[in-house]
């Protein structure tokens, strides 16, 4: 989860993510998987990842970005504030203490990336962070998430928000210029949840 906005402090985590993480999932072709935090210190770990994210960003159809990120630049964008990563088998996930700070004015509302690596996908992956999303960043003190640059075409990624609950509050006309559009602009749709409101419907349902 990061910031379009430069260095916000984070909000101040309402539980220690020790309680809730590994997060266990079963993917549909009944591999079991858990979700950890990644800690950038882990070298390999953290290369692997911006491989995966540079291949994302050279397929031109779901992230803005034009240009592979650099050690630098991978760590500025996804690891600046909170990152995990889905993982086959049961990972061991080292303790964290989080001493937050006051946030930003819209600091309460978060935002997150996603991406699937080519030969897992299909079998759920997708979903399955997806679900775990708003547990952890409720869990880290924001109250909801607004994803602003999901492009139309991403079937898959809109697919998904849309099966977890996420509202349509918006529409950007013409924001990408993606590989898999080619001689035309595409829509972005704007996605936003609210974790709070959720949870008192499904409490009342």
């Amino acid at each position: 989860m990061s910031s379009a906005y430069g260095v916000i402090p984070k909000p101040k985590s309402t539980v220690s993510l020790d309680t809730i993480l590994p997060i266990q999932k079963t993917l549909r072709n009944g591999v079991s998987a858990s979700l950890q935090q990644v800690d950038p210190s882990n070298k390999p770990l953290v290369s692997f990842l911006k491989g995966l994210c540079n291949t994302e960003i050279n397929s031109g159809s779901t992230y803005p970005q034009e240009y592979e990120l650099d050690d630098q630049g991978f760590a500025d964008y996804f690891l600046a504030y909170d990152a995990f990563v889905l993982v086959k088998g049961d990972p061991i996930v080292p303790g964290q203490d989080y001493d937050m700070q006051d946030k930003g004015r819209s600091g309460h509302i978060c935002n997150g990336g996603f991406f699937t690596s080519t030969v897992h996908r299909g079998f759920g992956a997708g979903v399955a962070m997806g679900e775990s999303f708003p547990v952890l960043a409720a869990a880290l003190g924001y109250q909801a998430s607004v994803f602003n640059l999901v492009f139309e075409n991403n079937i898959a990624s809109v697919k998904i928000w849309r099966r977890l609950g996420y509202q349509e509050v918006g529409r950007i006309p013409k924001a990408g210029r993606l590989a898999n559009s080619p001689g035309k602009l595409v829509d972005a749709i704007i996605f936003y949840k609210d974790f709070y409101e959720s949870d008192q419907e499904s409490a009342s349902s």
